[in-house]
């Protein structure tokens, strides 16, 4: 084993901390959420695939890297350390801009039209979103796990256009947020 499966693996067990950690707090924020009696979790029957699929990573990427015995590129393996980094403190900076409205499910309020239009939020309507992209792209490619990558990434693109197709719809029924973020792109500023 080489210093590039070491950094792989630290990857990974940090994302693994990482989102054990989201995990966590997701449930503290719901039931602080729920307390309002307005407050509903919006149904996803297909929300274990996002389980499922934020888990396969732990085993895709290794599996690939040890059985094809991938090599690592350091060019590659440097900009994917680069833009993990990036979406690591990405993300920190979307806990904090949401503080306990962060969730991993769909959470609707309609009583409510407050909403978060600072931080990341001030530019694109999904940046958590981005940050999964980010974090499946660069842990696949890191070792060169293509394979993983190009699986992963239908599998992410599909739920992510279910999933944003219903928060969406729900999101776009508050007019502060249809007057926020009806001109703002969905992951990158201007472009997409």
């Amino acid at each position: 084993m080489n210093h590039s499966h070491y950094i792989i693996w630290s990857l990974l067990i940090y994302t693994a901390i990482s989102r054990i950690a989201e995990l966590y707090k997701a449930s503290q924020n719901q039931k602080i959420r729920k307390q309002n009696p307005d407050v509903r979790v919006v149904h996803e029957p297909y929300y274990f695939l996002f389980v499922l699929l934020h888990s396969s990573i732990f085993i895709l990427v290794p599996f690939e890297i040890i059985y094809f015995n991938r090599q690592f590129f350091p060019v590659l393996g440097g900009i994917c350390f680069i833009v993990f980094v990036f979406a690591s403190f990405l993300r920190f900076y979307i806990l904090r801009t949401l503080k306990s409205y962060w969730n991993t499910k769909l959470i609707h309020n309609p009583s409510s039209h407050e909403i978060i239009t600072t931080g990341p939020y001030k530019y694109i309507r999904h940046p958590n979103y981005l940050v999964v992209i980010l974090e499946l792209s660069t842990l696949s490619l890191f070792h060169t796990a293509y394979f993983s990558f190009i699986f992963l990434s239908l599998w992410n693109a599909i739920m992510l256009f279910i999933r944003i197709q219903k928060e969406e719809k729900i999101l776009f029924q508050n007019t502060k947020y249809k007057e926020h973020f009806s001109d703002k792109k969905r992951f990158v500023p201007f472009i997409i």
